[in-house]
């Protein structure tokens, strides 16, 4: 096949070309350069064995061969992860509710003010962007003043692979402006940790800085992981709570049925996930000739799992083109698979459900006012989320 998927109209509605991805074959050559699989079984295959299908280049390139999302060895993958296990288990997590909860309250007040007085406001920049980006960068230990700038940085880095792979790191703009933010956040991380390493609080720099794994890691090294959650913590997550913003708006039928059981919570936002996922593709490379499903995949080959697309998987899940909020069965791909899960998923699960309640509290009937644009397809979020009042 020969498939672009970062055009315009592929971006805005991805499902008919991933379905027909999905169709082809359980491991399809795209023309641009890569193998593609669509499937879940496959996808969950490519994930669960990075002996044959490494996280290299294109990861490492992104986040720094230091960060643990960029390491393929199990153990020194999970050496790392565990200087933060604890924090981010669920008991620890549950201990951030309330102040979640507080700050998507203290962020829809002017957006509440505004919509009565019949104005139109942007969710995305009015609380789905900022949220998620203040409570990692919280939890991290950056003051309240700088947080907006880890937000600019972190959104530069999120636009670099905007256009798709293969991506000509010497020129491509994007990239650039990416690896730019990159180096300024590491400038400001760095002061950080020194400062965290002789005056530690309970911040999560200050647990790797002091850490018995910390300890033997390079200042950069430390940097490197600590960006790696920024990014990672504020991104994924904004876009999530974008689409639900955006599938509430759009489907008053389910915003109205979860507002009147909130038990349903937990597993509506999950079933937005799932049928809106946030990331939906993880490029891997090859590692020797690797035979999948009656194909061989040659050594060396860029290997992309579309994540959205095995979400919808008909093999996997019933009825998978339907939103349904009350579904029950498999776990989706959403949050990764195997060694490269999430870190951070206790505590995505917990801002998305404490943010969806606050929006429910506070505009319980609301309209969105145009189409939505999309921010990419690699990270696909709405890039704005104009509403008003009903």
């Amino acid at each position: 096949m020969d498939v672009d998927l970062y055009t315009p109209d592929v971006i805005a509605d991805p499902w008919p070309t991933l379905a027909t991805i999905r169709e082809a074959g359980p491991i399809v050559w795209n023309e641009r350069g890569y193998w593609m699989s669509a499937q879940d079984r496959v996808c969950r295959r490519i994930f669960a064995h990075p002996e044959n299908f490494s996280v290299k280049p294109v990861v490492p390139a992104f986040f720094g061969e230091d960060a643990f999302i960029s390491i393929d060895d199990k153990a020194r993958h999970n050496e790392l992860r565990l200087m933060w296990s604890d924090a981010f288990r669920p008991a620890g997590i549950a201990r951030l509710a309330q102040m979640v909860h507080s700050i998507a309250d203290r962020m829809l007040d002017p957006l509440v003010e505004r919509l009565e007085a019949g104005e139109t406001v942007d969710m995305v920049e009015g609380l789905c962007r900022h949220l998620p980006a203040y409570v990692i960068a919280h939890m991290l230990g950056v003051p309240a003043e700088m947080q907006g700038m880890m937000i600019e940085w972190s959104d530069k880095m999120a636009a670099s692979t905007a256009g798709g792979y293969d991506i000509d790191y010497e020129t491509d703009p994007a990239w650039l402006a990416g690896e730019a933010a990159k180096r300024d956040m590491a400038a400001y991380v760095v002061d950080l940790i020194r400062e965290r390493r002789a005056r530690p609080t309970e911040d999560l720099i200050s647990q790797m800085t002091h850490s018995s794994v910390g300890k033997t890691l390079s200042e950069d090294a430390m940097v490197i992981n600590s960006r790696q959650l920024m990014f990672a913590g504020s991104e994924t997550t904004a876009n999530w709570l974008g689409h639900i913003v955006h599938v509430l708006g759009k489907r008053p039928d389910v915003r109205r049925e979860l507002n009147a059981d909130r038990a349903l919570m937990r597993g509506a936002t999950e079933e937005v996930l799932r049928w809106e996922p946030v990331v939906h593709a993880l490029p891997r490379t090859a590692v020797g000739d690797i035979e999948i499903e009656g194909v061989v995949v040659p050594d060396g080959a860029a290997v992309v799992p579309l994540l959205g697309a095995a979400n919808r998987d008909p093999r996997r899940y019933d009825n998978p083109e339907a939103l349904d909020i009350r579904r029950s069965g498999p776990a989706s791909l959403a949050f990764g698979f195997a060694i490269h899960n999430c870190i951070g998923i206790y505590l995505a699960r917990l801002e998305a459900d404490q943010t969806t309640a606050a929006i429910l509290d506070r505009i319980p009937d609301y309209e969105l006012t145009e189409t939505i644009r999309y921010s990419g397809f690699t990270l696909r979020g709405p890039a704005a989320l104009p509403i008003a009042r009903c």
